[in-house]
């Protein structure tokens, strides 16, 4: 690998660390972060039993189940009965859960025109389509690695 690419690789790297460190500081009013990524799946899935939020998160049952417990403690998601099994539970997002995701959604979006303000459009298309671009491959190697 010529040298120019691993010092970009490098730089990469250290970008993304401090990127995820100061999104950190986002999160509000969930317990942890997975709880919130959880939190957010859950809002855009739908109510679903453990086993398939633990599938959809590709986590393990009892990560999931921990979560689980930290956000129904935080009043965040509520359990059902499921109507196809009632020994089974439905884990769904409470309305305290919404609003606490709208919150942040908000906050994010807030602070996204402010800190793209100076950007160009096409800037801020470029930056979305390499950033999405860079998730999917994200995403492509955590479904080969399964």
């Amino acid at each position: 690998m010529p040298a120019a690419d691993r010092d970009a690789h490098v730089q990469i790297g250290r970008q993304l660390g401090m990127f995820l460190r100061r999104v950190e500081r986002f999160r509000d009013g969930v317990p942890d972060h997975g709880g919130y990524l959880l939190l957010a799946q859950l809002a855009t899935d739908g109510p679903q039993r453990l086993s398939a939020a633990a599938e959809q998160a590709g986590l393990d049952l009892s990560t999931v189940s921990r979560r689980v417990a930290a956000l129904e403690a935080a009043g965040l998601v509520t359990r059902t009965p499921d109507p196809t099994d009632r020994r089974a539970t439905l884990i769904e997002v409470s309305p305290a859960g919404h609003e606490v995701l709208g919150s942040n959604r908000e906050r994010w979006q807030a602070a996204l025109r402010e800190l793209l303000a100076d950007w160009t459009p096409q800037e801020r298309t470029q930056f979305a389509r390499l950033f999405g671009r860079f998730n999917e491959a994200l995403a492509r190697r955590e479904r080969e690695k399964k």
